[in-house]
């Protein structure tokens, strides 16, 4: 990666992108270590709603139906955030971090900053969401 500093709101932060990218990447394992410990609790919320009136009641049992479908949902968003953030740790292992996928730029700072995990720079974002735009 070329050497050139980082700056976010005119304040240096590093003085070379290697650096910027290491402190990214170990903010990307920590998120990911957590997801991690979240899903595992996550799976053990999700469990089958037990059947038997007699122990709960009817509004007790939707009621619990629906926390668990709460929980089913928030383990598909995080697992997606997990694969995200692995992908990104690839990118880093194979010196591609902080390099959009798409025009092979590099990623503003500020936007690596907001999300560790991000693949584009805001140019092709918003092409992105432009061609979704005319073909839905």
């Amino acid at each position: 990666m070329s050497e050139q500093k980082i700056s976010v709101s005119g304040a240096s932060l590093f003085t070379d992108r290697s650096a910027f990218c290491h402190e990214m990447a170990n903010i990307l394992l920590q998120k990911r270590l957590d997801l991690m410990a979240t899903l595992e609790h996550l799976k053990a919320s999700g469990g089958t709603v037990e059947l038997d009136q007699t122990l709960q009641g009817r509004l007790s049992r939707m009621d619990a139906m629906a926390q668990q479908q709460m929980a089913k949902a928030g383990h598909t968003r995080l697992t997606i955030e997990l694969q995200r953030i692995n992908a990104a740790l690839k990118r880093f292992e194979e010196d591609h971090y902080g390099v959009c996928c798409r025009c092979k730029e590099a990623i503003q700072a500020e936007r690596l900053m907001a999300d560790p995990a991000a693949p584009f720079c805001m140019e092709c974002v918003e092409e992105i969401a432009e061609e979704k735009a005319d073909h839905p």
